[in-house]
């Protein structure tokens, strides 16, 4: 008798368990049915595939390095309050306090390639803000329906100035540490100039 029951309270308890496990698989289920995509996630999941996209077209002719090899995210950075466009390059040379100037150089080329790719569908016609500032716009703006803000030349400045882009050029594992040299960093918006690209990290 003790040990039918013993049995019954086991059954129960499995039972109890399932039914649990169930619930949480109709909460979670809802949750996510119930989340909404904003056009500030489709603006990213557009810019994470549009880098993807550029890669092959950078002009790497005069660098060591293979397109399959170059690192790309866009992801919001909430300490700098910016969105973040990363391309991130493999290196073999250079990378120290005397090739500074040649790393500049070549970061601000890369970067140069990198925007002119993604702007190549807004044309020659205009300025390069604008060319920015009209990319950018329908980068955030939902198929559809007109944003009503895209005639706004103040918060179309606000989001030039949003998006950055980010070029690091990276050591090899194994040039870093025969070389003992560390990344280098340049970064511009969509806007800027090769000229006003700026170098913000120097490790070395």
């Amino acid at each position: 008798m003790i040990n039918k029951i013993k049995q019954l309270f086991f059954i129960f308890l499995i039972l109890l368990s399932l039914n649990s496990f169930v619930k949480a698989e109709q909460q979670i289920e809802k949750i996510l049915k119930n989340q909404t995509l904003t056009v500030f996630d489709l603006g990213l999941l557009r810019l994470k595939d549009d880098l993807k996209a550029v890669v092959p077209f950078i002009d790497i002719r005069e660098f060591k390095y293979l397109p399959a090899n170059i690192y790309t995210e866009a992801l919001y950075s909430s300490t700098a309050d910016q969105i973040l466009l990363i391309v991130s390059v493999p290196m073999e040379r250079n990378l120290n306090k005397k090739s500074y100037m040649a790393d500049s150089i070549t970061c601000r080329k890369i970067y140069t390639s990198v925007k002119e790719n993604l702007l190549n569908s807004e044309g020659y016609s205009n300025t390069t803000y604008r060319r920015a500032a009209s990319y950018l716009t329908n980068i955030f703006t939902p198929p559809s329906k007109w944003a009503s803000w895209r005639n706004d030349e103040r918060l179309s400045k606000q989001l030039v100035e949003f998006v950055k882009l980010e070029i690091t050029l990276k050591p090899t594992s194994k040039y870093a540490v025969l070389n003992k040299v560390r990344p280098f960093t340049c970064e511009g918006n969509l806007a800027s100039s090769y000229e006003d690209v700026k170098i913000t990290r120097r490790f070395n």
